[in-house]
């Protein structure tokens, strides 16, 4: 404690609080930063299970989910928006493993809103990444918060259309047991578009506040 106090210059309340701080948003390692890249390994552990009990529909799934989240992980994205991706990311992979899309309560309805919200946003930074839209930080004309707002669901309804194209192959080439038909496609692109605009619109908030698209390292004062 003396050690942390000297390196600090702070009370030992403060080296606490700093180090836990450092601990949830610190960067620990290039490798392994924070504790959300311990959630993103949880997809490779499933793809490696999925693989060794002879689930190869299971294994593709989680490898490609893994992958998706490094790309997330690549655009260094902020927190909140990683964190989403992540999330909406598990809903889909984990619950098509434990079978929760076929339960009476709609499981599928949830997922085709939580996660578009999530990767249509993180579409438009990687469209900004590739400087083809301004940044979030740059208001350049009073119609750049709608534009950001059309264009994120444009791009989430892209991404819905390309995930049902995923689920036929799945089911006719990896032979999964999904329910793919006309009425649950329609239903699952209308569910996308909603949150995509959802996503959409949160992102404008995120851009009316002045918070621009890249992750922060925040850096407690001692």
């Amino acid at each position: 404690m003396a050690a942390a106090r000297r390196i600090t210059g702070a009370s030992p309340d403060a080296a606490r609080a700093i180090r836990s701080h450092r601990l949830l948003f610190g960067d620990w390692h290039p490798w392994l930063r924070d504790p959300l890249d311990l959630l993103r390994l949880a997809f490779l552990v499933g793809a490696i299970l999925g693989l060794a009990l002879g689930d190869g529909e299971t294994a593709v799934r989680m490898a490609l989910t893994f992958l998706v989240t490094l790309a997330a992980r690549r655009l260094d994205l902020p927190r909140p928006l990683d964190l989403a991706v992540i999330v909406g990311m598990a809903l889909q992979a984990f619950g098509n493993a434990f079978g929760l899309f076929n339960q009476p309560w709609h499981y599928d309805k949830v997922v085709h809103f939580v996660l578009p919200a999530a990767v249509a946003p993180t579409v438009y930074v990687l469209l900004i990444r590739l400087d083809l839209v301004p940044d979030l930080a740059d208001r350049r004309t009073r119609a750049h918060p709608a534009g950001i707002a059309i264009v994120t669901l444009g791009l989430g309804m892209t991404v819905g259309v390309v995930y049902e194209l995923y689920e036929y192959f799945a089911v006719n080439v990896l032979h999964a047991g999904l329910h793919v038909g006309y009425g649950d496609t329609i239903g699952d692109l209308l569910d996308d578009g909603a949150g995509s605009l959802i996503g959409g619109l949160l992102l404008m908030v995120w851009q009316s506040r002045g918070w621009g698209s890249v992750r922060r390292v925040h850096a407690p004062t001692r």
